[in-house]
């Protein structure tokens, strides 16, 4: 279980260079957000604690003065927050717990993506490749560093980790076919044993795509990929 402690140093590495200036979004005691989106997201965490799980519909103040619909900006990820401010605030958040909340989702998702990461390079070639592959992702700059910081609440470093998570799902599901190798003549003689774990790991594999897309509908795209 050699990795279960590396993984876990690289997990709280990773957290601690996301969240280590979090003071610096605390501004005369009221927290504050890094970007225009984050504090769209705020909004809809607020709205999601008072009627959990249902998210705002309609946003009036999007596209305004005509609105939209708001499903395509991150239903799962606002919920995900909401959730946890519930908790944090046992059934009844202050708003400081909400913001509080809000402000380090980013950087706790952001390290969370070393667990599909670490996978994901196991699945490829052994748990001694996923740690190295896990490594060099704790160390990765760029787009996914900026967008997983403290502060930056905005559900782009939702997409990635529930995308990885589903791609380890499908990869699952995948080495269990080609394991099993499960054959048409079983399904219609109704002999399901063989088929089980086929099954249950293609549903698995089903269940995290569907996550991804909850967090970000135009993310069907990877169905497409998945079919070519």
């Amino acid at each position: 279980v050699y990795h279960i402690p590396l993984l876990s140093v690289m997990f709280a590495f990773m957290l601690w260079i996301r969240t280590r200036h979090w003071e610096r979004f605390v501004v005369d005691g009221q927290v504050l957000f890094s970007g225009n989106d984050a504090w769209y997201h705020y909004r809809m965490v607020e709205y999601t604690v008072r009627n959990f799980p249902a998210t705002l519909p309609f946003d009036p103040w999007t596209g305004f003065p005509s609105g939209t619909s708001v499903g395509q900006f991150g239903t799962l990820f606002d919920q995900i927050m909401a959730a946890a401010a519930l908790t944090v605030g046992l059934g009844s958040p202050t708003t400081e717990q909400v913001r509080m909340v809000v402000l380090f989702t980013p950087a706790v998702l952001g390290a969370l993506t070393i667990i599909p990461a670490y996978l994901l390079g196991k699945r490829f070639s052994n748990r001694t490749g996923g740690l190295v592959a896990a490594f060099i992702f704790a160390l990765s700059p760029g787009q996914f560093f900026t967008r997983s910081l403290v502060g930056f609440a905005d559900h782009h470093i939702a997409e990635t980790l529930f995308m990885a998570m589903a791609v380890v799902g499908v990869l699952a599901a995948v080495n269990v076919a080609m394991r099993d190798r499960p054959v048409w003549e079983l399904v219609t003689a109704r002999e399901f044993g063989p088929l089980r774990p086929t099954l249950i790991y293609s549903a698995l594999g089903g269940v995290g795509i569907s996550l991804y897309i909850w967090v970000w509908p135009p993310g069907v795209f990877l169905i497409g990929i998945l079919g070519i």
